[in-house]
């Protein structure tokens, strides 16, 4: 848990640094960006930098011979796009799903799909993977967590997320999923360095207004699993006269679980790992259900 101390203290920093106005408290700072509609106007906004990322898990997903597949986490559906280009060079086709939390990004996910008419055949629920019920009441034969996004899931909430892969995996299906390696993890989030911490972005998008984001980074504490990861990202609101509109602060926290450890959440949840691949950015892991 990040105790009440940790964020004043972090937020003290943060102040000094002149990251966080003076009258910014604890009380502006959200905890919710991945379901909020800033975050999928930036996301979308990313795109174009997004458009060559690697993305290690597809290399896995047809070699079972899949005849449905669920994508956790679409947002404007760019991986699913690439499963869906992917999934039309086989003999006999899968049916694709996905699901997305914020239902934000469903406006952008129809956007992106005139341009890229794969999507199209895209069943796309946008809602809550751990808390929806029906899940197109399917059972799929790979399910897929890809962009390292398995971090963005606190320890806490593993012990859903397990359980809900296994209620919509097919007994012999597959769980597909990706995380930092341990020397990926250590040089890009363990850095003492404060301004080395400190990043920025201008995401312009023609017609629109103006988002700039900035970030800070605290380095990377050791907890008994492995490391724990905390992130600061204001988002700015501008005119195109450069006049503000509006200003919002989230905290990101992501877990960084030790592969020993990993092995040992996965087995205590029931699931057998059928192969870790390392040799890309990430780690791969293929898990099957015991």
């Amino acid at each position: 848990m990040h105790s009440k101390d940790e964020i004043e203290s972090e937020l003290e920093k943060l102040h000094d640094y002149g990251f966080l106005m003076k009258n910014e408290t604890s009380s502006d700072i959200r905890d919710d960006l991945h379901s909020s509609e800033t975050w999928a106007d930036v996301f979308w906004r990313r795109r174009k930098n997004h458009a060559k990322r690697d993305d290690p898990e597809i290399q896995f997903i047809f070699d079972y011979k899949p005849e449905t597949i669920l994508e956790i986490g679409t947002a404007y559906g760019r991986v699913l796009n690439k499963i869906a280009v992917e999934n039309e060079k086989q003999a006999n086709k899968a049916k694709l799903f996905g699901i997305e939390i914020c239902k934000h990004c469903e406006k952008y996910f129809q956007a992106y799909s005139k341009k890229h008419p794969l999507l199209e055949n895209c069943n796309v629920l946008f809602d809550d993977f751990l808390k929806n019920s029906n899940v197109y009441q399917k059972q799929f034969d790979v399910i897929v967590l890809p962009m390292n996004t398995f971090p963005s899931f606190p320890i806490s909430l593993l012990k859903e997320l397990f359980p809900a892969v296994r209620k919509r995996l097919n007994p012999k299906g597959l769980w597909i999923f990706s995380t930092y390696k341990p020397k990926a993890t250590d040089n890009k989030f363990n850095s003492r360095n404060s301004m080395g911490n400190h990043s920025g972005e201008l995401l312009i998008e023609l017609g629109k207004d103006i988002i700039a984001g900035e970030h800070y980074q605290f380095p990377a504490v050791k907890k008994d699993y492995g490391m724990q990861a905390i992130t600061y990202s204001s988002y700015t609101r501008l005119t195109r006269e450069y006049k503000l509109i509006e200003r919002e602060v989230y905290v990101n926290i992501r877990e960084f679980i030790n592969p020993d450890d990993l092995k040992e959440i996965i087995g205590e949840n029931n699931f057998h790992v059928n192969f870790v691949d390392t040799s890309s950015h990430s780690a791969v892991y293929c898990l099957s259900i015991t």
